[in-house]
């Protein structure tokens, strides 16, 4: 099954005196390598990215939209109970027959490890329970995403419009963290044949590269090919 070896939250440097928006973090995983959550403002609510998490049964980044339709009451609410490590549950939908709701699980699957998930049910309370979506996490990374998302709650603007459509992301290529448009990115030119195009400012810095050899968790090739490249052209 495998286990978490450590986690390394990360809040974003700031720039003069402008508020926090998002905050980003990875836990090291003995089997699966790295996963990543990322908390950030999307229109006035809040969007938090799941990278791995898992879409009916298979492996996906999993953006999940929180709206602000009550002045940010909700928004804390998740914010508080992910910081507390406690139960929180949510009704997404309900119809006759079926309700999905969103819920945080702490210790599930397992102590020290949190879920968050989109889970639908139907036939009442001994009918099927599917799990639509699903993160996992160690609790203290949670508890980190929480403390992130109770700093940004403040400096949203509740007479701003919903964001209807999800900003674009692609993956870093050295570490398959989810980039933002409003993320900080690095292009890295002379390092080889062709600069390596979207890396996250750690993988940039060398940091990634770094804390995955004091972890030793696995990395695909691909991923460990551009962080030693990056780590080249950094000496």
């Amino acid at each position: 099954m495998g286990r978490h070896k450590q986690h390394k939250p990360r809040r974003p440097r700031s720039e003069s005196d402008r508020p926090t928006t998002e905050w980003f973090g990875t836990a090291f995983h003995s089997t699966e390598g790295m996963q990543h959550l990322d908390v950030r403002q999307s229109g006035n609510g809040i969007l938090i990215t799941s990278s791995p998490a898992e879409i009916d049964g298979a492996p996906a980044l999993w953006a999940l939209r929180l709206r602000n339709d009550d002045d940010g009451q909700a928004l804390n609410e998740w914010g508080a109970a992910l910081a507390a490590g406690q139960s929180h549950v949510r009704v997404v939908s309900e119809d006759p027959g079926h309700m999905t709701v969103l819920a945080f699980m702490p210790n599930h699957p397992e102590e020290g490890v949190g879920t968050l998930a989109r889970v639908r049910t139907s036939g009442g309370p001994d009918g099927d329970v599917v799990f639509e979506r699903s993160a996992e996490r160690p609790m203290g990374l949670w508890a980190e995403a929480g403390e992130g998302l109770l700093r940004i709650v403040p400096v949203l603007d509740p007479d701003a419009p919903p964001a209807d459509e999800l900003e674009d992301c692609h993956p870093c290529p050295g570490c398959y963290r989810p980039v933002y448009e409003s993320s900080s990115s690095h292009t890295l030119i002379g390092a080889g044949p062709m600069p390596v195009i979207g890396l996250c400012r750690l993988c940039a810095e060398g940091t990634t590269l770094r804390s995955l050899r004091q972890a030793d968790v696995p990395l695909a090739p691909q991923q460990r090919a551009v962080l030693e490249t990056v780590a080249a052209a950094l000496v």
